[in-house]
Formats: structure tokens, C-alpha cells, sequence
């Protein structure tokens, strides 16, 4: 059986994954089970999801499915998009694409349609049974690891293999590609690339390959995003000056500071001790015509100590000293100066002008600072043989590079000249400066996906692989050529006209159409059977959709007795049989799937048996689905535990179908269709989904189908509430019973939404308008609370239809 189905691409289903899909409110996984009944409405997938089971029948992919990718997995193993040709499940289909293959006079009455013959096995004969053996043995098989099968399989296997690891390959550097494009370059926007894409990608990195290419660096990457935000700048008027006064100071302290000066009657303490001489000379100022006493000990002064101290601090020393004070000022000066020297900024440059000056402007800094340690170094000395003024003071020769220092200023002020000229050109070069940057982008990207040599190893496998496909084709052919052979025996023992009287056993036991017969005619060399349709013995044409929905069915029942499906333990597949049937009709549908199929053989003391290995059953006909409900549905038993009694439970499932925006996915089928099968509890869940306006992130197909699904919930809700009415405007006469006349707006507002949101005709630009949202969500919540007020307990009952826990207030 098959349990699950995972499709990354096929038609309308994408990304679906069924672990993570296919889970009760509990967040347990289901899986299918032996009967599988799925609801789905029209276009929401179902035909879709039957061609994925009929590729397993037919072993390839429908036409128009190319790149489909997914797994059916199952007790015989999974089965992938690309393994078709070898696997181990009997599959058997009825849908669109079964009629049109068999049945394709029904689509094309008047086009030289036709109708597919198929036999039931008559007499045996013994020549052709040992020929088809002779045939049988050289075909082999891959279980009993010889002939040609088995040959092929290898052949298929060599061939899968190589195919895979080049579509791998080639797929991996198509994603990366494809990515970047839209991910990196489409989206970002300083390369204003609204529509580049793989293809774009590809001619970049052939520009980036070519000789002569360089890429930009991480700086001048930085400068080019910096300039395409770059609006015009006003000129520079000013240019840089810088005059350097260290040289004339250097001349005016290097006297000072090598004087040689001694006291005129020198105090030996304080001579050999500097800081003592300072201090006693800071204290002078103090205490001289001041105090009488020591300030710091408190002793009284000596009476002769203004002479002892004014003897040793002679007046060559003051001179000096006050000296020393201006040169100090003057360097002072000039440090405070530098940081002046250069006013500009970054800002009033563009983008590759303003690298360059940020680069000159630290550069001038840089030398600028050696110039200031100089003039610090300067001040030092001079303060230094200023606290200690007898005593001459060694001066370090200055660092600064003034030549270097004017280099850096001129090259501010080339700067200025060049930035000034740029503002015409600016466009031009945000430009440039988009295409530098993405193909740096994209080189860069190239580079670190080893791009070329992903080409050369692609390349490769594509050889190996084309090797290897030509070898499996010709195998092929040969076991085809083998197995029509076989067929063409095979024809000779069978009775096609066996097939038809089937068709026409079934059409007459179950829907009494006599007069609409499936006959076997001869072909017109008599070396053939054709079947042909026939009303009253006639040839029969323009059937009508429903004659056609009853003679497909049948002749689909009819084939599940053909040689090739009897006896087999076969997964069968029915896509949506009604189609413009009557309910009687349908009615009879159900009783031949209930009789033929899904019917046990019970036998006395012995399990029940069925007549299939597994059974899916879609359709979008509620009447239907209804009587699906009333099938036999098979049953399996638990392993017994600890020594009881082995465990009946039912294995059948039902499941939905959904179709939100273009993708389609599978769901287990709310309580409210399988327990009522009423769309009146439909079209209350899609309200009830549209209370909470973010909601809509996640699903916003109910706020879009809100309007219409309004009116038929409140149409069929308001008439059996008030189901008599004599005024013509019966529909908002109700809504105005129902709602009361105190709430005009609210009533409006509803009446606008079931009304303007579901018809078009005489408000067309409502189908190019945006939906409101927040107004849906007000109006879904008003009309759902005043069904409760009105009756809490039909209300809660509607809840508990579509899963959703009472209210209680």
C-alpha cells in the first residue's frame, strides 16, 4: 500500500511535505490507510494528485510535467519522479487522462476519436504458449538476475545514476546562480536590477572571466556604495594653508636653554637640589613683605634671609626666567595653532575624492602630530631649565618631515581642484560605479563557487551520462521489441468482444441503459476487433455528458477483468466519476464501486477478503461524498497485547483537498464534512476563519471568497429562520429581521460585502480593488456574534461542527 506522498513540484502542489502537513489537531500524522476517500472542490487539485498514481501505472510522467519532482512511499518502497520504470505496485487509474487514453471518441465524437479494445482471455493454444515462453525466458527478469530485464535494470541503473549526479550537478550550480540573481543582486538595491536573473548572471560572470578584468577591492567597494548616495555637493572655495614656526622657535630657545648663569653668592643646598630651589622660589612670592613667620613650620623668618635668598637668585637669573616664559608662550602658541591648521572635512568631498583626502588628511595629521611632539619636546625643555635655572638644559633635535608635511597639503588642495570638477559627471558615475560593483559582486561569487571548474565537471558527467542513456535506449528497445512480440501473441488467444459485452452488462445491471450499448465490430480487413458505441443498433454521436461520465466508468470497471489486472493485488485510483449525472445516477455509481470493489467476500470462519490491495476514492460532489460514507469499508486487526484478544479497527481515512493561491495541498477532512457533508457547515467555517484579520497572512483565500461565501451562509440561514416573507427584497428584508433596526450602518455594511464582494457585474472595479481586511473581519465577527445572542446553542453546535471549542461568556 502506499502510505504517504511528498511533492516538492507537480502541478498545482508545491513543497508539500506530509509529516508536516497531514496532522489532527493533536499534531499526530496521519497516513493513508486501505480506503481513502478525498473532497476537494473543483480545480483545487484532485486530477492532479491521480496523475502522480497514474505515472506509476503508466511508468512515465504525464505530458507537461517535465521537472516534477516527488516520493510515493509505501510497503514495497519508496517511489521517486525518476525511478518509474522500476517498481512493485499494480496501480490502476480512472480519471481525465484514462478516458482521453482509451476512451478518446468521448472527447472527439466528430474527430475520428476511438475506443480502445480489451480482451478477457479465451482458449489456450500450445504453440503460442511455448513461443511466449521462448520469449519470456530471453526477456528474463531482474528478480531472477538474468536476461535481458535484468541487463536493463543495470543499464537503467548506470544510466538513473549518471543522469542524476549531472541534473544534480548541473541543478546545484543553476540554484546557486538563480539565488544570487534574485536573492544578491535583483534585491539589492544599489545595482537597480528589477529584472535580472539567471541569464543576466551567466553573461557577468563571462564579462568577469574575460582577460583585462579586474575586480574592485573592499575600499573602492566601500567608496562606490558611499557614491551613489551621493547627491551634488556645493564647490570648495578655500584651500589649505600651513605655515610651520618650529625652525624661528628652535633659533630663539636654544640660547635659553644652553646660558650658562650662576648666583652671586650661591646656596650650595639649594643648588644641589632642584626641586628644593624651586620650592623656595615659589615660596618667596608667599612671604616676602607678607609674613614674618614660616608659613609652612611656623618658625620665625631669619632677619637676614631675604639677602641670603636674593644673593642667590640674582637678577641674570630673572632675565632668564622671564625669558624662558615667553618662549613657553610662543610654543604654546603654536601648538594650539595645529589643530586649526586643517578645517575640512570628509563631507564636502565625493565618494573617491573623499578616500583620497581622508587618506592625505591622516597622513597630514600623522606628520602633524610628530610636529607637535617636537614643539611639546620644546616646551618641556624650556620649562625644565626653567625650574632649575642654573643649570643648562640638553635640546633634542626636532622629528618632523616638513617637506612631507607639504607634500600631503598639496595633494589636499589637488584634491579640492578634482572634487570641484566632478558634479557634472556625477550620474555618469553612479553608473559606473552600479556596474563596478555587481560585477564584483558576481566575481566574487564566481570565485567562491569554483564556477568554471563546476562547468568543466558538468561537462564531464553530461558525456558519461549521454554514454550511458544511449546504451539503456538501445536495451530498451530491444525488450520492447520483445514484449510486442509477446503481445501480438497474446492477442491471438484473447476475446476482445468478451470486453464489450462487460461495458454493456454493467451499463444494464446498474443503470438500466439498454438502449446504449459498447459493441465489438469486426475491422474492415475482418483481422481486427473495433468497439463502437451504439444507441437502439445504431452508431450513437452526440452523447450527451453524462452518457459519456457512465460509459467511461463502466469501461473502466469493465478493464479491471482484463488479463493484465486480474487476479493482481491491485492499488486502484477513482479521480471524481460524477459529471453531469442526476442523483439517481449517482446513486448507481456508488452501488457499482460498493459491489465490485469495495464489497467483502465473507466466507464462513474465515476473515473478509477484498477485492483490492488499496482504494482511493476523490470527488467534489457532496451527494456523492455522501454515500462514499456508506461503503464497506475494511477493517485490520491490532497485534494482541500481553495475551488478549487481537483488536478490530477500521482502516479507512478521509482526507481534503485544498488550493490556496496557486498551491495546492492535502489535509484530513474537517469533522464538519465528515460527519454532516453540508456545505451550509462549509461556508460558516470560511466565516468563522475570517474573524481574526491576521489570519490573512497565512491564508487569505476565505477574506477573498468572503462576500459570496457570506450571502449563501446568511441565504440559507435567514430562510430557514424566517421562511416566509412577502416583501419582493426578501434577502435584506430578512438580514434587516434578523440584525434589527438599530444598527443601519452594520446592516449596510453587510449587505454592501454580500453584495458588492460577490457580484461584479454592476461594480466591475471592485475585481480590481484590494479587499479590506479590517472591514471583513469586523463584519465576520458581527454577524458571528449575533448568531450567538440569538441562539447560543445552535451556535456552539456550528463550533463543535468545524472543530472549534464552544463559547461560553
Amino acid at each position: 500500500m502506499i502510505n504517504q506522498v511528498d511533492i516538492a513540484s507537480f502541478g498545482s502542489f508545491q513543497g508539500l511535505d506530509w509529516k508536516k502537513t497531514v496532522k489532527d489537531s493533536g499534531n499526530t500524522t496521519h497516513y493513508f490507510k486501505r480506503l481513502n476517500v478525498l473532497y476537494g472542490r473543483n480545480y483545487s487539485g484532485k486530477t492532479t494528485l491521480s496523475r502522480i498514481f497514474r505515472s506509476l501505472e503508466t511508468r512515465k510522467l504525464p505530458l507537461n510535467y517535465a521537472g516534477s519532482a516527488f516520493t510515493l512511499t509505501g510497503d514495497n518502497g519508496a517511489v521517486t519522479h525518476a525511478g518509474l520504470m522500476a517498481h512493485n505496485y499494480d496501480v490502476r487509474v480512472y480519471n481525465r487522462d484514462f478516458v482521453t487514453d482509451n476512451l478518446s471518441f468521448l472527447i472527439n465524437q466528430d474527430a475520428g476519436g476511438v475506443i480502445k479494445t480489451f480482451a478477457i482471455v479465451g482458449e489456450q493454444n500450445k504453440e503460442i504458449d511455448d513461443a511466449i515462453a521462448a520469449i519470456e525466458a530471453k526477456l528474463g527478469s531482474v528478480e531472477g538476475k538474468a536476461g535481458l530485464r535484468f541487463d536493463l535494470e543495470a543499464k537503467k541503473k548506470e544510466r538513473d545514476s549518471t543522469k542524476s549526479a549531472r541534473i544534480t550537478a548541473s541543478n546545484e550550480l543553476d540554484d546557486k546562480l538563480r539565488s544570487h540573481a534574485a536573492e544578491k543582486i535583483k534585491q539589492n538595491p544599489n545595482f537597480r536590477s528589477p529584472v535580472y536573473n539567471i541569464d543576466h548572471i551567466r553573461r557577468d560572470i563571462a564579462t568577469t572571466s574575460k582577460t583585462g578584468f579586474v575586480a574592485l577591492t573592499p575600499e573602492e567597494q566601500v567608496g562606490r556604495i558611499k557614491l551613489l548616495t551621493q547627491e551634488a555637493l556645493p564647490d570648495i572655495t578655500d584651500t589649505l594653508s600651513v605655515s610651520l614656526k618650529l625652525e624661528s622657535l628652535t633659533a630663539t630657545s636654544e640660547p635659553l636653554l644652553s646660558k650658562l648663569i650662576a648666583p652671586t653668592k650661591a646656596i650650595e643646598e639649594l643648588l644641589k637640589d632642584s626641586a628644593l630651589q624651586l620650592w623656595v622660589k615659589q615660596g618667596m612670592g608667599h612671604h616676602r613683605a607678607k609674613r614674618d613667620t614660616c608659613a609652612f613650620c611656623r618658625q620665625d623668618l631669619p632677619h637676614d634671609i631675604w639677602q641670603v635668598l636674593d644673593e642667590h637668585f640674582s637678577k641674570e637669573s630673572g632675565d632668564l626666567e622671564t625669558s624662558l616664559d615667553a618662549a613657553i608662550k610662543s610654543v604654546t602658541v603654536e601648538i594650539g595653532t595645529i589643530a586649526g591648521l586643517n578645517t575640512f572635512t570628509g563631507a564636502q568631498f565625493y565618494i573617491d575624492e573623499r578616500i583620497a583626502f581622508e587618506a592625505s588628511s591622516k597622513a597630514l595629521n600623522q606628520a602633524l602630530a610628530i610636529y607637535k611632539k617636537d614643539l611639546e619636546a620644546l616646551k618641556k625643555s624650556l620649562e625644565t631649565r626653567k625650574n632649575n635655572l642654573f643649570q643648562p638644559t640638553p635640546f633634542k633635535t626636532p622629528d618632523y618631515d616638513a617637506k612631507e608635511i607639504a607634500k600631503h597639503v598639496a595633494d589636499i588642495n589637488a584634491l579640492i581642484g578634482k572634487n570641484n570638477s566632478k558634479t557634472a559627471t556625477l550620474e555618469k558615475h553612479k553608473t559606473d560605479a552600479r556596474e563596478a560593483l555587481r560585477l564584483a559582486d558576481v566575481f566574487a561569487f564566481a570565485e567562491a563557487i569554483a564556477y568554471d571548474k563546476e562547468l568543466g565537471r558538468i561537462a564531464t558527467l553530461k558525456a558519461t551520462a549521454d554514454t550511458a542513456s544511449t546504451a539503456f535506449t538501445d536495451a530498451e528497445k530491444e525488450i520492447r521489441d520483445a514484449e510486442a512480440e509477446i503481445q501480438t501473441l497474446r492477442a491471438q488467444q484473447k476475446d476482445e468482444r468478451k470486453g464489450a459485452t462487460r461495458v454493456n452488462t454493467l451499463l444494464n445491471n446498474f443503470f438500466g441503459h439498454d438502449g446504449i450499448k459498447l459493441e465489438a465490430r469486426d475491422g474492415t480487413d475482418n483481422s481486427n476487433v473495433k468497439f463502437e458505441i451504439t444507441r437502439n443498433g445504431k452508431s450513437a454521436y452526440n452523447l450527451s455528458e453524462g452518457e459519456c461520465s457512465l460509459i467511461a466508468f463502466c469501461y473502466f470497471m469493465a478493464k479491471l477483468e482484463d488479463p493484465e489486472s486480474k487476479g493482481k493485488e491491485l492499488i486502484i485510483y477513482i479521480d471524481d466519476p460524477i459529471s453531469s449525472l442526476d442523483g439517481n445516477h449517482i446513486f448507481f455509481m456508488f452501488s457499482l464501486i460498493e459491489s465490485l470493489i469495495t464489497k467483502p467476500a465473507k466466507k464462513p470462519n474465515c476473515p473478509n477478503t477484498y477485492r483490492y490491495k488499496q482504494l482511493f476514492i476523490s470527488t467534489h460532489n457532496l451527494d456523492f461524498l455522501k454515500y462514499l460514507k456508506r461503503l464497506s469499508f475494511p477493517s485490520r486487526k491490532l497485534p494482541a497485547a500481553d495475551g488478549g484478544k487481537q483488536k478490530s479497527v477500521s482502516d479507512h481515512e478521509y482526507f481534503m483537498i485544498e488550493r490556496n493561491g496557486g498551491s495546492s495541498k492535502i489535509m484530513l477532512m474537517p469533522s464538519y464534512l465528515k460527519d454532516y457533508t453540508t456545505e451550509f457547515h462549509y461556508l460558516f467555517h470560511q466565516i468563522y476563519k475570517c474573524k481574526d484579520q491576521t489570519a490573512e497572512a497565512e491564508n487569505h483565500e476565505p477574506f477573498f471568497g468572503f462576500g459570496n461565501n457570506l450571502r449563501k451562509f446568511l441565504e440559507a440561514f435567514l430562510f430557514f429562520k424566517f421562511p416566509y416573507h412577502d416583501n419582493k427584497s426578501e434577502p435584506y428584508e430578512r438580514i434587516k429581521k434578523f440584525f434589527g433596526d438599530e444598527d443601519d450602518t452594520a446592516i449596510a455594511l453587510i449587505n454592501r460585502l454580500s453584495n458588492e464582494f460577490s457580484h461584479l457585474e454592476e461594480v466591475p472595479d471592485r475585481g480590481f480593488k484590494p479587499v479590506e481586511i479590517p472591514e471583513i473581519a469586523k463584519v465576520a465577527n458581527y454577524v458571528l456574534d449575533k448568531i450567538y445572542i440569538s441562539d447560543k446553542v445552535q451556535y456552539n453546535s456550528l463550533l463543535k461542527s468545524i472543530g472549534q471549542p464552544e463559547r461560553v461568556e
